[in-house]
Formats: structure tokens, sequence, C-alpha cells
């Protein structure tokens, strides 16, 4: 024991100073456990969930702050995307990670890598730090997804340019081709691709009259 009831650290047994440490880390760490779950996010931020007592227990609501009509998200686009959020909100905190954002846009067909759900998640999230998206911010990558994706007449212009003689048909090579120019799809999901439509053919096929 040093001055004025002090302790000298080196008298204190290691598995001692063990201990201490993981006490302290512990009580450091429960009060910030809500900062560190979505770490990049403003501590002021405003709830994005509202939450009330019910008959059989507690309800969870998203709340919507943003304009749907400005986003063109109609209200049964809303209810659907709705639900795939907070199927994926494990916490239902209204706020996704990065992990629960890229199967979220899987499920709406875009396959990404984490590198590339990154990318899509800076242009809306405010966590820079671990990229996570609220149910808001959300819906405002839906729109600009949207935004970006050609329309019907571009797909259909740039499909007859490999048709030349209008077959309505495009050879399994030349859709290879185009995929493989794409940095962002793999081999992988390409072959898959063209496994589903084989299976739509044959559904198709066996549906049909014969």
């Amino acid at each position: 024991v040093g001055t004025a009831g002090s302790i000298r650290l080196e008298t204190i047994p290691r598995q001692l100073l063990i201990i201490m440490s993981f006490s302290y880390q512990s009580e450091s760490s429960s009060s910030h456990l809500l900062e560190m779950l979505h770490g990049g996010r403003p501590r002021n931020e405003e709830p994005h969930v509202k939450k009330s007592m019910k008959k059989y227990g507690e309800k969870v609501d998203l709340i919507l702050r943003v304009d749907l009509d400005e986003l063109g998200i109609s209200e049964d686009e809303f209810d659907d995307l709705q639900s795939l959020f907070q199927l994926y909100d494990h916490d239902k905190d209204g706020i996704l990670n990065l992990k629960e954002t890229q199967k979220v846009l899987r499920c709406l067909g875009f396959r990404t890598n984490e590198e590339q759900a990154v990318s899509l998640a800076r242009l809306v999230s405010c966590d820079r730090h671990g990229f996570s998206i609220s149910f808001n911010e959300y819906l405002q990558l839906v729109s600009i997804q949207r935004k970006g994706e050609p329309d019907e007449e571009t797909l259909l212009d740039v499909f007859q340019s490999f048709d030349p003689l209008n077959t309505g048909l495009i050879s399994e090579a030349q859709f290879r081709k185009i995929m493989k120019s794409k940095d962002s799809i793999e081999e992988e999901d390409i072959n898959e691709m063209i496994e589903e439509y084989k299976k739509m053919q044959i559904v198709d096929g066996a549906a049909s009259p014969g």
C-alpha cells in the first residue's frame, strides 16, 4: 500500500488485474451499448420506431418521415418494402446494419458484395463508420435505384441490337457475353440466371395446352 491508502500496481496479482480490467471494460461498454450497435450514427438522432404495449405484447411501428409521392413509391409498394425491412430488422430499432442491408438488397434484385453495399449505403446513410441505414434512408435508396434503372423502351432497344433479325430470341452465348462484360456480375450469378430461365421455360411448357 502506498501513500494516502493507494495501492502500488506492481503489488497486485496479475489475475486480479485481468479481472479488474474486464470489470472496467464491462461498465464502460454497457453505457455505450446502443452507440456501439450502430456506432457511426448521430447520438442525438431521432428514433426510427414507435413502441407501444398491446394486449399480446409490445408493438413496434416504423416511423415514416419521407414523402412517398416524391420518392415515387405507391402505398402498396410501401407496404411490401416495409414488410421486407422488418423481416431483416432483427433488433427492431428501425436500422439495418451492412449485412442486413445486403440481404434486403438481394431480395430487391441487387446482388452486391460488401464494397458495393457500402457504396450504395453512402448515397443515403448518415453513418460514415458502419454504413447502417435507417428505414427512411432505405426508402430513399430504393427510390434512387429505381430512377437509375433503364425504362422498358431502352431495354427493348438494347435487346434488339443483339437480335437484328427480330426473332425475339437471344442465344445463351450472347447472353453470357453481355453479362460477363459487367464487372459486378459473377459467373455463378450468370449460371443461376440461366438455370432459373430454363426452369421457367419448363413450367411454361408444361402449363401450355399441348
